[in-house]
């Protein structure tokens, strides 16, 4: 019995791992970073990632990430100069020289589709083999 709960647990959590497949992560040089920054609002802006062209909207997901970790920031709502980079709704003051890059997340319906209906399906599967498995009251 021990061993199915154990397995049943790992199940559960690597459905919870899983959740990161909602989102592709991109990463974006610092002057790109710069066509995001709040001079440049847009309803959409495009830009350029090694994997290609990647749409950002007020909503998506960024992370700065520097010499001394990562912080998210809201796009449209920060300063990138020349100096150093303002993030007012994070209370971030960041020198410029300490930006390695940064990653953008954008949303992905395919993933997130598959995501649902896999879990819908796992539950399911584990209700049938709970089931069998039981075997009957009567002995």
């Amino acid at each position: 019995m021990h061993s199915r709960l154990s397995r049943l647990t790992a199940l559960i959590l690597a459905l919870c791992v899983f959740q990161l497949a909602c989102y592709n992560k991109y990463s974006i040089s610092t002057e790109q970073l710069e066509t995001l920054s709040s001079g440049n609002i847009a309803e959409v802006v495009t830009v350029q990632s090694s994997e290609g062209d990647v749409f950002v909207r007020a909503s998506t997901p960024v992370e700065i990430r520097t010499t001394q970790g990562n912080f998210s920031i809201t796009p449209f709502n920060f300063s990138l100069g020349e100096q150093q980079l303002v993030a007012p709704d994070y209370d971030l003051l960041i020198n410029r020289s300490e930006i390695t890059d940064a990653r953008v997340s954008e949303f992905s319906k395919g993933r997130t589709i598959a995501l649902a209906v896999g879990s819908v399906v796992a539950a399911g599967a584990a209700f049938a083999l709970v089931s069998l498995l039981a075997g009957s009251e009567s002995e």
